[in-house]
C-alpha cells in the first residue's frame, strides 16, 4: 500500500485498502508513480490542449458546493468565503486542469441534495458509500479517514465501539458516521443533528453520551468553540473507514476525468504536499498532551545516540534532533532505552518518533520514515588470524553474533542464515563475546563498532574492509503520525541548507569515519607500495632508454605538426559551424521536447525500472531456485513473471497514449486503403492462427496524419480478430458507408461481443466489458482510438450485441475529406 498519512488520515494513491493508523508508509520516500498512471489514464486533453482550442476549451466555471462546519476540511473564513483543506485542493485541481470554479456554501444535508438534484455540479468532499454510488461519480480517493469516539472528560466506561450499546450517540445527520452506525449495529440510539459543532456542544453540556465523528474535525471544533471537557477514546473505528473524494453528479462522465487530471496533477506538483502541512500539521501538533514531542532511541549506539556518564541522551541523533525540532518550531523529550522497548513503545503510541531506524522493506510495512540523513554501513568482524567472509552467503554454517531486533538480524534471516545466528542485546554485547574467543564472528554497524572496539581496547578484532551492507537511516514513527515526520523532515532539510547538519556530523562521525578510511587506506597502501616500489626502479632505467627514442621521434612529430596545423584549421572552421546549427536546432527542440522529457523520465524512472527489476528478480528465481519451489511455488512464480511482463505492457502502452495528445498532427491526403491493407497485412499471421477471414472494402481517401490513422485501424482489426478467434465463420469486415455527417468507417466482426448496456464504458482507460482471463489486453486501444479520432475532429461510437459480434464506427472532420480518392497501392 502507498499514501500520505496524516493523523488517523490515510492520504491513498493505490488502490489497495487504506490502513488508518495501522499501516501506511512515509510521506517522503513514495514517488509518485500511481498518481500518474491515474494523471494518464483518467482520458482528458491536458490544460494546454484544450487551451489549443482542444474539447473543453473556453468552458464556464464549475460550480461547487462547501460546507460551512467541517474543519479544517471545509469552513467559511472570515471573509465569508469557502476556505479548508478540500476547498483548496478542489480549485487547484480545477485550475491544474484549466477550469474555474465557483463556491456555495451550505450545510451538508442541502449541498448533497443540490448535487443530486444538479443545482450543484461538484462537492469537494464526499466520503464513498455503498449508499451514495447511486446518486454520484466519485474521483479517485485523495484520502482515508478513520472515525474515532468523542465523550466527556471523566467517562471511562466506554472506550470503544462495543460500549456504545443503549448509548446515545449524536451524529451529524446524513454523514457517513450517521451510516457507519447503521450498518453495524451497535444497539446505539442514533441521534441525527444539523452539524457536528451542534453534537459537541450538546454532549458537552451532559446531553448524549457520546458523538462519533472524525478526530481531526473534532479537534478542531472542540479548540474553535473552547469546549474544554471532552476527549476521544479508542482506537480509530477500523470499520468506519471514509475514503473522501471529489464527487460529482451520476453520468456526468467529462467533468469526472478533468477532476481526475487535475487531482492527480496537484498531488504530483508538490501541492497537496503544502496543503497537507499547512492545515494538518498544526492540528496534529495541538492533539498531543503538553504539545511535546517523545522521541525514542537506542540508549546503547554511540556515537549515534546512547545515554552518557550523568545519564543524559548524548550523540549525533540527539544533537541532530535538537536542531531539527528546533528548526521545526517543535518542542521534544528524549527516552532512550533498550531497542526492543524503544519499538514497543513507539508501536503502543508512548514513543512519537524513532530519531534512528534502518530502513526495510518489512518495516516499512507497519512504520512512516523520513528520508534518510545519513548511510551507515554495516559489517563483518572477526578476530586477528581468521579469515574473512567476503559476504553474507560466506557466513553459512558460521556461529555469528548480532543485536535482537536490528536490521542485520532481519537481512540475515532473509538470506537463511537464521539458524547460525546468536542474538545478543547490543552490539557492544556482541563485540565483547567475540572478543573473548566465544563464536566466529559479528555482523556490527562499522561506526558503532570502531566506537567500542578503541573504548575497550579489543585490539584482536578486525573489521572486514568491504561492507557487506549499507542501511539508510532516519526517522521513523507510525503513520498517525506522519505530519510530525513531514514536520521533521522539513526541518532537517532546512539545516542540511545551512549547513549545521554538517557541523553536528563532523563532530560526531568525523573522527571515526577517517580513522576508518586510513585504517582501509594503509591497508590498501601496504598490499600495493612494495610491488610500486620495484615497478619505480624498473622505470626509472627504462626513461632513460625511451628519453633518446623520444627525442628522434619528436623531431618526426614537428613535422608532422606543421602539416596537420592546416587540416586541423578546416576542422576548426567546419567544426564552429556545425556547432552553430546544432544549437539553433537544439533551441527549437528545446521547447518541444521539454514536457515530453519530463513525463519520460518519471515514466521510466518510477514505472519502467521497478518492472524490469521485478521480472529480473522474477527470472532470477526461476533460473536459480526453481528446484527449491514445489509446483504451486512455480506457478505463483510464473504469475509474477506473466504479471510483470503483463504491466510492462501496460506501461508501453500508456507512453503510447499519452504521445497521441502531445504529437504535432501532419496532416496529408492518406490513402486509407492502402493502410488498412497494410494493417491487414501486418496482422495476417494473428487471423490465420485465429481462424479469422479479414475482408477489405474500398476505401475512401481521408486528409489526415497517416501514422495516427494507422494506430486506429491497428487497434480496430487487432480487436476484432482477438474477440472472434475460434468461432465458427469467424469474419471481420473493414468497409465504410455515407453517413448524415459524412462518410462512415467502420470495423465489424461476428465475434463475442458485448453488452449494449456498457457501451458509455467501452472507450474508457483501463476498461474492459471482458474478464482479463479470457482475452487479454490492459484497456486502453480503444481510448487511444477515441483520442485519435477526435484529434482529427470525428467521432466514434460502437454497436454490439453478445454473441452476435460488434461494430466499431468512426467519422473524420468534413475538412479531412478529400474529393478525388487516391487509389491504394497494388
Amino acid at each position: 500500500m502507498s499514501g500520505f498519512p496524516v493523523g488517523n488520515i490515510l492520504i491513498v494513491d493505490d488502490d489497495r485498502p487504506a490502513r488508518g493508523a495501522a499501516g501506511g508508509c512515509p510521506v517522503t520516500r513514495r514517488s509518485f508513480s500511481t498518481l500518474l498512471l491515474l494523471a494518464l489514464g483518467l482520458g482528458l486533453p491536458s490544460p494546454a490542449f484544450a487551451a489549443a482550442g482542444g474539447p473543453g476549451a473556453a468552458k464556464a466555471a464549475i460550480v461547487a458546493g462547501a460546507e460551512t462546519d467541517y474543519p479544517p476540511f471545509s469552513i467559511v473564513a472570515g471573509n465569508g468565503k469557502a476556505d479548508g483543506f478540500s476547498v483548496e485542493l478542489f480549485a487547484a485541481a480545477v485550475k491544474a486542469a484549466g477550469r474555474d470554479v465557483v463556491f456555495r456554501t451550505g450545510v451538508w444535508s442541502d449541498l448533497k441534495r443540490d448535487l443530486a438534484e444538479g443545482r450543484l455540479q461538484a462537492l469537494p468532499l464526499v466520503g464513498r458509500t455503498p449508499e451514495r454510488e447511486a446518486l454520484y461519480e466519485f474521483t479517485f480517493p485523495y484520502l482515508a479517514m478513520h472515525g474515532t469516539i468523542v465523550v466527556r472528560r471523566g467517562n471511562d466506561e466506554i472506550r470503544g465501539p462495543e460500549n456504545l450499546t443503549g448509548r446515545q450517540v449524536a451524529v451529524l445527520k446524513g454523514d457517513n458516521a450517521e451510516e457507519f452506525l447503521n450498518r453495524a449495529r451497535l444497539g446505539a440510539t442514533i441521534v441525527p443533528l444539523p452539524s457536528f459543532e451542534t453534537a459537541l456542544r450538546e454532549l458537552s453540556a451532559g446531553r448524549h453520551d457520546a458523538v462519533v465523528m472524525q478526530k481531526l474535525v473534532a479537534l478542531q471544533l472542540m479548540k474553535s468553540a473552547r469546549i474544554e471537557n471532552l476527549k476521544t477514546v479508542g482506537k480509530p473505528l477500523e470499520d468506519f473507514s471514509q475514503q473522501f473524494c471529489f464527487a460529482v453528479r451520476a453520468g456526468d462522465h467529462e467533468l469526472l476525468s478533468t477532476l481526475n487530471e487535475g487531482l492527480a496533477l496537484v498531488m504530483a506538483d508538490g501541492t497537496f504536499r503544502r496543503l497537507q502541512t499547512k492545515w494538518f500539521g498544526p492540528l496534529e501538533a495541538r492533539s498531543r498532551p503538553g504539545s511535546r514531542v517523545v522521541v525514542g532511541g537506542d540508549n546503547d549506539y554511540p556515537p549515534y545516540e546512547y545515554l552518557d556518564r550523568n545519564g543524559q541522551p548524548a550523540g549525533f541523533n540527539v544533537e541532530l534532533t535538537r536542531a531539527v525540532a528546533r528548526q521545526a518550531g517543535i518542542d521534544v523529550d528524549f527516552r532512550l532505552g533498550a531497542w526492543g522497548k524503544i519499538r514497543k513503545g513507539l508501536e503502543s503510541g508512548e514513543i512519537d518518533l524513532v530519531q534512528g531506524m534502518f530502513y526495510s522493506v518489512e518495516r516499512d510495512e507497519a512504520y512512516d520514515f523520513s528520508p534518510p540523513y545519513t548511510v551507515v554501513a554495516h559489517t563483518i568482524v572477526v578476530r586477528n588470524g581468521s579469515p574473512v567472509p567476503a559476504d553474507l552467503a560466506s557466513l553459512s554454517g558460521r556461529s555469528v553474533l548480532v543485536m535482537a531486533g536490528d536490521v542485520m538480524e532481519d537481512l540475515a534471516v532473509e538470506r537463511g542464515l537464521g539458524k547460525n545466528l546468536v542474538a545478543v542485546a547490543s552490539q557492544e554485547e556482541a563485540l565483547r563475546l567475540l572478543a573473548a574467543g566465544r563464536h566466529d564472528c559479528a555482523l556490527v554497524a562499522a561506526v558503532p563498532a570502531l566506537y567500542w572496539i578503541e573504548k575497550h581496547g579489543w585490539r584482536n578484532l578486525r573489521l572486514a574492509d568491504t561492507p557487506v551492507f549499507s542501511a539508510e537511516y532516519g526517522y521513523a514513527a507510525l503513520p498517525a503520525n506522519a505530519s510530525l515526520l513531514s514536520s521533521m523532515s522539513e526541518g532537517l532539510a532546512a539545516i542540511q541548507k545551512t549547513g549545521e547538519y554538517r557541523t553536528l556530523r563532523n563532530q560526531w562521525l568525523g573522527p571515526y569515519e577517517e580513522r576508518k578510511a586510513f585504517r582501509t587506506v594503509a591497508r590498501y597502501a601496504l598490499a600495493v607500495l612494495l610491488p610500486l616500489l620495484a615497478l619505480l626502479f624498473g622505470s626509472v632505467l627504462w626513461s632513460r632508454s625511451l628519453r633518446r627514442q623520444v627525442v628522434a621521434r619528436t623531431r618526426e612529430v614537428s613535422m608532422e605538426r606543421e602539416l596537420l596545423s592546416a587540416e586541423a584549421e578546416k576542422v576548426r572552421t567546419l567544426n564552429e559551424e556545425l556547432e552553430g546549427r546544432v544549437a539553433a536546432r537544439t533551441a527549437e527542440l528545446e521547447s518541444a521536447v521539454g514536457e515530453m522529457e519530463a513525463f519520460s523520465y518519471s515514466v521510466a524512472h518510477d514505472l519502467r525500472a521497478p518492472v524490469r527489476a521485478v521480472d529480473g528478480f522474477a527470472a532470477i528465481l526461476a533460473s536459480d531456485y526453481a528446484g527449491s519451489l514445489d509446483d504451486e511455488g512455480r506457478r505463483l512464480l510464473e504469475k509474477v513473471r506473466l504479471g510483470s511482463r503483463r504491466m510492462g505492457q501496460l506501461i508501453d502502452d500508456l507512453l503510447a497514449f499519452s504521445r497521441t495528445s502531445r504529437t504535432a498532427m501532419t496532416l496529408a491526403p492518406v490513402d486509407l486503403t492502402r493502410v488498412a491493407r497494410s494493417v491487414v497485412s501486418e496482422l495476417g499471421a494473428e487471423a490465420a492462427r485465429a481462424a479469422v477471414e479479414v475482408r477489405l472494402s474500398e476505401l475512401p481517401a481521408a486528409l489526415g496524419d497517416e501514422g495516427l490513422l494507422r494506430v486506429v485501424f491497428q487497434n480496430l482489426v487487432s480487436n476484432a480478430i482477438k474477440f472472434s478467434a475460434g468461432r465458427p465463420g469467424a469474419t471481420v469486415v473493414i468497409a465504410s458507408r455515407a453517413g448524415e455527417r459524412g462518410t462512415e468507417y467502420f470495423v465489424e466482426d461476428n465475434g463475442v461481443g458485448f453488452d449494449a448496456e456498457f457501451v458509455h464504458k467501452l472507450f474508457g482507460v483501463f476498461q474492459r466489458l471482458h474478464r482479463a482471463d479470457e482475452f487479454e489486453g490492459t484497456g486502453i486501444g480503444l481510448a487511444l482510438v477515441k483520442r485519435i479520432v477526435e484529434r482529427h475532429g470525428g467521432r466514434v461510437w460502437a454497436e454490439g450485441e453478445v454473441g452476435r459480434g460488434a461494430t466499431v464506427r468512426f467519422t473524420l472532420s468534413d475538412e479531412a475529406s478529400v474529393p478525388s480518392p487516391v487509389r491504394a497501392e497494388s
